[in-house]
């Protein structure tokens, strides 16, 4: 068989994760101009002690996603299903990420990010005027 036409991968934007409390989810800044047939592949750590300052070797896929756009995608679930929920004593949590062409599996440059994990924030009750 002939093998596919190499077309090149552009690489991924920068990305916003936003990781606090219940809410973790990872938006890329910018979409691809065309998506079709390829995948983002998220690669994360387990949470590191805050010591830490460069562990994105030690990532491996906790979300695959087809057709990536620039829309926050949630990925809370996938990653407490292989590391368990993010926590103060371990809140940093390094990523890899990258594009892969479905029709090539041409691989595009692969992004380093990282976030540190932060308790929700208090929700004050109001104490209303006492009737």
């Amino acid at each position: 068989m002939t093998p596919p036409e190499l077309v090149g991968v552009e690489n991924p934007s920068g990305a916003t994760i936003v990781c606090q409390g219940d809410t973790f989810t990872f938006k890329l800044d910018q979409a691809l101009a065309d998506n079709g047939g390829i995948f983002l592949v998220i690669e994360a750590t387990e949470g590191q002690s805050n010591g830490v300052s460069r562990a994105h070797a030690k990532a491996s896929a906790v979300k695959l996603v087809e057709e990536p756009t620039d829309a926050a995608i949630d990925i809370r679930a996938d990653y407490v299903a292989k590391y368990g929920a993010p926590s103060a004593a371990a809140p940093k949590i390094f990523f890899r990420y990258y594009f892969v062409n479905s029709s090539t599996g041409e691989k595009s440059g692969t992004m380093l990010a990282e976030c540190k994990w932060a308790a929700a924030a208090a929700q004050n009750a109001d104490p209303g005027d006492g009737d």
